[in-house]
């Protein structure tokens, strides 16, 4: 029973002994459960109706055990009509559904295992922490500069565009990303403000030009 935390093998059962909810609609990601107890073990019990042995919470866990080749499940039985053992099942498959996530918060803890290379186990990966960090950008950027975040697209130029097409539109933006903590962004704010441009672009484009112009003068 390796494969179950120690907190929770007094509720190890034959995996075969219980089965998965006959009206269970539910679709779930087998392959992400596998990965996930192939890294943590099953650290909760599934749940299950006594009468029936019909599995009420943790049909795809139950299924990705089987997949992985386990003999023994932990489990929690309770003794429910079939009536309220179908309402419960329903109610936690819906729950779920309902969710939603923190996208700042998250951000800031999958950042903190991606600074450190090992993502193994979370089930988010590089793609969807670069996601989540270009999602953030923008939304901090509407937040935090209410009068710096319009994007002007008249007489905007795509250099590219032009280097190959002479006649092509000039109507055209390019957009940098930019990912920065919270206190880094704070900063960016503060300075592209004291610029006293109206528009972000402009901002960016004038304390780039003044460094420029320092640094030039260095030399």
């Amino acid at each position: 029973m390796a494969n179950i935390r120690e907190e929770i093998q007094e509720f190890a059962v034959p995996i075969d002994s219980v089965e998965s909810h006959p009206r269970n609609v539910r679709q779930g990601d087998i392959g992400a459960i596998s990965v996930s107890l192939e890294a943590h073990g099953q650290y909760k019990p599934i749940l299950v109706q006594r009468s029936t042995n019909y599995i009420i919470a943790g049909n795809h866990t139950w299924k990705a055990a089987k997949y992985l080749g386990w003999q023994n499940i932990a489990v929690q039985f309770l003794d429910l009509d079939d009536d309220k053992a179908l309402r419960i099942l329903l109610a936690d498959n819906r729950s779920t559904d309902l969710a939603s996530y923190d996208e700042h918060a998250l951000a800031e803890v999958l950042s903190e295992f991606a600074r450190s290379y090992d993502m193994k186990g979370l089930l988010w990966d590089q793609d969807d922490l670069d996601e989540l960090l270009q999602r953030e950008q923008f939304r901090l950027a509407e937040q935090a500069f209410p009068t710096l975040s319009s994007l002007p697209r008249d007489g905007g130029v795509n250099p590219l565009e032009q280097e190959n097409n002479a006649d092509a539109p000039t109507d055209d933006t390019r957009t940098a990303a930019f990912f920065l903590k919270p206190d880094e962004f704070e900063e960016v704010r503060q300075i592209l403000a004291m610029t006293g441009e109206q528009n972000k672009n402009d901002a960016l484009l004038k304390v780039m030009r003044e460094w420029r112009a320092s640094h030039a003068s260095q030399e």
